[in-house]
Order: C-alpha cells, then structure tokens, then sequence
C-alpha cells in the first residue's frame, strides 16, 4: 500500500489505549457468571483452569503481539492473514471477522436492554427497546466519525468505571476470604480441567480485536506489541483474582446461586444496596464491551475496502474527521437491524468457530511470516523461541476447536465454503467485466 494511504487515519491512539481496549472487550458480561460455572465443574481447584488458561493466552498473546509490530495495520488478524496467504484467504477472514463483531454487537445491545429491564420494567417492551438501540446505534456512530480519540474518552471513562469499581469488591472480599474454600487435596480429573478451561477460553475471546486499528497507533509497531501483552496479563490476573475473592468468600454457596455469583459477593458484603451496584455495574461493563466492538469492527471493514476486497465506498474517509465514516454508517446500520430483529440469536453458533478459525489464521501467518521474513526489520517485536510458541498455540486451538458441538463445526464449515464460493464469483466477474465495456 502506498504511504499516502497508510497516512489516511490519525494517528491518534497510544498504549493506554490499547490497554483499555483489551480489557473493555475482554471484561464483559461473562465475569460476572463465570466464577460458578467453573466452580460447578471443579469445585475448590478451580483456579487451575484460570492458570491453564492464562497460559494459553499467554502464548497467543504474544504471537499476536509480534504480527502486530509486523503488520501494523488496520485491521487486525484480518491483515496479518491477507500479508501471509493473500486476498482469497483475507476476504474469509475480513467477512468471519466483521460478522463476528456484528453478531457480538447485536447480543450486547440486547444484554443492555435486558439489564435495564431488570430494574425498569418498560425496557422489556418491543417498541422502548428498537428506540434504546437506535439511541445506542446514534450515539456510537457519532463518537465513532469525530474520531477515534472522541470515541476512546468515553471506552476509557467505561472502562475504568469498572475495572476499579471490581478491584474495590475484590480487594475488600479478599480481606474475609475463608482459606478453606480455596484449599483442595489432590489434582482433579484432568478431563474436568480441559472443561473449565474450554469454558474460559471462550469468555476470553475477543480481546485482540483491539490491534484493529494499526494505522490509528502512534508508532504501532511498538504500541501494538506493548499495549496488548499488557492488556491480555491484566486480563488473565483480574479473572483469576476476581474468581479467588468469590470463591474464597461464598464457597459452595456458589452452588446455590449460579446465575449472578458476583451480585452474591456484593450482597454478602454490602447487604442489599450489593445487588443494585452490580446490575449498575453490569450495564458499565457491557457497553464498554459493546462500544469497543462497535469501534473496531469499522476499521476491519475499512481495511477490507481499502486493499480491494469489499465495495470501494466502504473505504472512504471523512475528509474533516479522517475516520471511516462509510464503513461507520453502514455497520451501524447493520448492528441497528441486527439487534432490533433479533435475528443475531440464530446466528450465534457461527461466532465461537468462527473467532476460533481466524485465530488459527493468524497463528499459520505468524509462523508463514517467520520463516519468509529471515531477516527481521529494526523494531519488530521478536518473540524468544517463537516457532515453538506458535506451534504449542496452534496445537491448543485444534484442540479447543474439535470440543465444539457437530452442529458448529459444520455451521463454521459451510460459512467458510459459502465465502469461498463467494469470492471466486466475484474474482470471475471482474475478469470478464472489462471484456464488456
């Protein structure tokens, strides 16, 4: 790509916000069930799951991190699996990936509904909740072509509304921990180890996407790097201290109130006013999940457009802003309808398998990068040992992959045929379109 196109966007976006980023997307709705879940499957050991999985991530994390300073640009693991296999393989990933962020959008909004209606009624009625999903849809839209820094201020106030607010419960809970919750004799089966870990891996889905905006970094091929190890560490230590503190408090309580295991920890120390700030805090979580996801899945469709993929408009830039306000629009349409139709719950299924195969893309691109690119450029992010490393991570992500259901691995697997398919017409068409003009 020329240098006039890669300077487009503003450069406006730094490590923090990268940070931010990671831990908006990562800490959403799903913590505040997840410490139940994985005590239904293990009982007193199940920070083991936590451990096997913050390895995991580990090591994704900075295979990731190293395709980063790489690839430093817009569009994520979309981009680092078009520059190693090309535009074939970069339309699957860049279709898999924007679907999966709009899917992701369409049940976050929902969720958003869902809690409100917990405390007032008339958001579970059809009409409120269309008007609710406009005003959301609107209002992102807006932030989202003034610019990325305007829309970063407010992922970051969200943000860190509610990283604190969880550090605060979890520092006082950790004050009245009973050590016999957290103890255990023995290593369970390791069958129940690989369950709970399953489980993790997929509440931790999610927070790469914000290496999306690559050409948005002030100097990415540091920042990219920095910004996500960082975040994706603070991820796997919140997730496990968080899980110790309800644990070590309520124990086999848990048991008995799997559906909000945190609003139980919140009630046990703070009566009933618990509940209502963690149904506040809950809400804080997951729009700043959701307005995470609404920001960088513009930039994968931009990225798309821009190296010839999808249609030409969906590459524009707003000439004030320098935001790309096409690819805005048309996805903040798209999520609207999503979410007021219903629809997205039909299509669920398609998210697990397809964040698992990009994944697995991008994983094959980081070893295909290593061993094309013998000679590495000054300030690339190098990982140690990190053929091995991409290896181990790609033999974890097959395995995860094949603990889906049959009925996922042959929806993810007709999708990618689709899309296939779906490419070689449109290359087909192309090719005979000059011959007719």
């Amino acid at each position: 790509m020329s240098n006039q196109e890669t300077t487009q966007l503003k450069r406006e976006m730094g490590i923090s916000g990268v940070i931010t980023n990671v831990l908006s997307i990562s800490i959403g709705s799903g913590i505040f069930l997840l410490p139940a879940l994985v005590y239904v499957i293990l009982g007193h050991a199940s920070i083991l799951a936590y451990i096997f999985c913050g390895f995991i991530f580990l090591f994704l994390g900075l295979c990731l991190g190293e395709l980063s300073s790489r690839v430093p640009d817009t569009g994520g693991m979309y981009a680092y699996v078009r520059a190693a296999f090309g535009p074939m393989a970069g339309f699957v990933s860049n279709v898999l990936y924007g679907a999966v962020g709009v899917l992701a959008s369409g049940a976050l909004m929902n969720a958003l509904a869902d809690i409100a209606g917990t405390y007032y009624p008339i958001f579970k009625e059809t009409g409120v909740r269309i008007i609710f999903f406009a005003g959301i849809t609107v209002f992102s839209c807006f932030l989202n072509i003034k610019g990325i820094r305007d829309s970063m201020v407010f992922i970051k106030i969200l943000t860190w509304t509610k990283v604190i607010s969880l550090m605060i419960l979890v520092s006082i809970a950790l004050t009245r921990i009973d050590t016999n919750n957290i103890s255990w004799q023995g290593f369970p089966e390791f069958g129940k180890v690989g369950e709970a870990t399953l489980l993790l891996i997929f509440a931790f889905l999610g927070g790469e996407m914000a290496l999306a905006s690559g050409e948005e970094m002030k100097n990415p091929t540091r920042t990219g790097p920095l910004g996500y190890l960082i975040g994706i560490i603070l991820v796997i230590l919140g997730f496990s201290t968080i899980h110790l503190a309800v644990q070590g408090v309520l124990g086999d309580q848990m048991l008995a109130n799997q559906e909000a295991p945190l609003a139980e920890l919140a009630k046990a120390l703070f009566g009933e006013v618990g509940f209502i700030l963690i149904l506040s805090l809950s809400f804080i979580a997951v729009w700043s999940t959701l307005s995470s996801i609404i920001t960088m899945v513009a930039r994968i469709v931009y990225a798309g457009a821009k190296d010839g993929l999808l249609p030409a408009p969906l590459a524009k830039i707003h000439p004030k802003f320098k935001t790309p306000y096409i690819s805005i629009l048309f996805l903040g349409l798209l999520e609207f309808a999503i979410s007021a139709s219903g629809s997205f719950r039909y299509l669920l299924i398609l998210v697990t398998g397809a964040s698992l195969i990009l994944y697995f893309g991008a994983i094959l691109a980081f070893l295909k990068l290593r061993w094309k690119n013998k000679s590495e450029k000054p300030g690339v992010f190098i990982v140690p040992t990190g053929n091995l490393v991409g290896v181990i991570t790609l033999v974890t992500l097959a395995w995860v992959f094949f603990q889906l259901s049959t009925q996922e691995i042959l929806a993810i697997s007709l999708s990618l045929l689709i899309l296939v398919i779906l490419y070689l017409v449109v290359e087909v068409y192309k090719k005979k379109k000059p011959s007719t003009t």
